[in-house]
């Protein structure tokens, strides 16, 4: 995930947003959404809101946010007042097509009831690779530090899942458990988990768990790595030769 104008262009990566933190001021808020249908297929996007000089540069033509290059997606930019939302969404048929950069989803199918599937949706999210990826010296930021840049910003994590919902992990991070905001209709919900962003950049890893029972064509799928991880090894070969 790259600011064209601030910063060179990059594939979409959320560690390069973690790395590149300190350039950006910190006024921004970062938002991840997944939803799954009921034959395990779904949508993945990355959202960005900013003002001020960020949100000033995601407005722009050329400003362009690539999704991973194994992806194909969607960008598009809305303005609300002196807000700027980049959104970068991309469809994936299977969760095993869908590759991610230091995130990791799956789907487990762990029963069946008549013609209900019961299913475990399940998130990693490795903040502590994302660090070390863009920058082993961003492993290091203080609190203080951060707290002066993303004060008053936002993480969101939100998951669309059809069918009823069984059971909802707890969520822990920086010592206290972060609730999630659920609603619902009769074809699924949607769970939504919200923190500060100092809390989600000094994380180690972030993990959402989530139960579910719905109708249809369910299977076992987990995400693959993503392009940048391959390019990492790649350039330590090089570093080594």
């Amino acid at each position: 995930m790259s600011f064209a104008g601030f910063l060179p262009r990059r594939s979409l990566s959320v560690a390069v947003v973690i790395g590149s933190a300190v350039g950006l001021s910190g006024c921004f808020d970062l938002a991840q959404k997944v939803a799954v249908r009921h034959d395990g297929s779904g949508t993945y996007a990355v959202e960005i809101a900013a003002n001020g000089i960020v949100g000033e540069g995601l407005d722009k033509k050329h400003a362009d946010i690539d999704l991973d290059e194994d992806l194909h997606g969607v960008t598009k930019v809305t303005r609300k007042g002196d807000v700027t939302t980049r959104t970068t969404e991309a469809a994936f048929h299977d969760l095993s097509g869908l590759k991610l950069g230091d995130e990791t989803l799956n789907l487990h199918v762990t029963g069946k009831k008549d013609d209900v599937t019961e299913v475990n949706f399940h998130r990693t999210f490795h903040v502590d690779h994302a660090r070390r990826h863009h920058d082993e010296d961003d492993d290091h930021m203080g609190r203080d530090v951060l707290e002066s840049m993303f004060g008053g910003h936002i993480y969101t994590f939100a998951v669309w899942l059809p069918g009823r919902i069984e059971h909802i992990a707890p969520v822990r991070v920086a010592n206290h458990t972060v609730s999630p905001i659920v609603w619902g209709d009769k074809y699924g919900h949607t769970i939504v988990w919200k923190m500060k962003l100092t809390d989600m950049f000094l994380a180690d890893a972030l993990n959402f768990d989530v139960d579910f029972a719905a109708k249809g064509d369910f299977h076992d799928a987990q995400s693959q790595p993503g392009v940048h991880h391959r390019h990492h090894h790649h350039d330590d070969d090089d570093d080594e030769g």
